[in-house]
């Protein structure tokens, strides 16, 4: 009897304690591409999503391989976290990502293929 007078506080303590508005940090946060284009190493977007009371993140991720064609095509997504935001104000957002990652070391240069914008974006490097 001495033990579950002790567990008993234990157990309604743990199960008090979770919080109620955890965030699950999902990439998944609906949003649209406004403008899109290839600035020197840098894809500059403008996005467009709902929101107000939380952070909201962004990164660019290859959604596949680049084809074998020439010049080469990089299919590539945007993926938008916004934590839950509850927020009803939309909201429009300048981006800027790092398109050095998916240069082809063989080519000068190399198409994007972005999601959620229908005409492909060009970006030539040096080599």
């Amino acid at each position: 009897m001495m033990r579950l007078l002790v567990l008993l506080p234990v157990l309604v303590l743990t199960a008090c304690s979770g919080s109620r508005d955890t965030v699950s940090p999902s990439w998944d946060s609906p949003f649209s591409v406004q403008t899109a284009l290839v600035d020197g190493d840098s894809l500059r977007v403008t996005v467009q999503y709902g929101g107000g009371f939380r952070d909201h993140a962004f990164r660019l991720v290859s959604s596949g391989a680049a084809t074998k064609s020439l010049p080469r095509q990089q299919p590539l997504t945007l993926e938008h976290q916004g934590n839950g935001d509850p927020g009803r104000a939309l909201i429009t957002q300048d981006k800027a990502f790092d398109l050095r990652p998916f240069r082809d070391p063989s080519q000068g240069r190399i198409v994007l293929l972005l999601g959620g914008w229908n005409a492909p974006l060009e970006y030539v490097y040096s080599q």
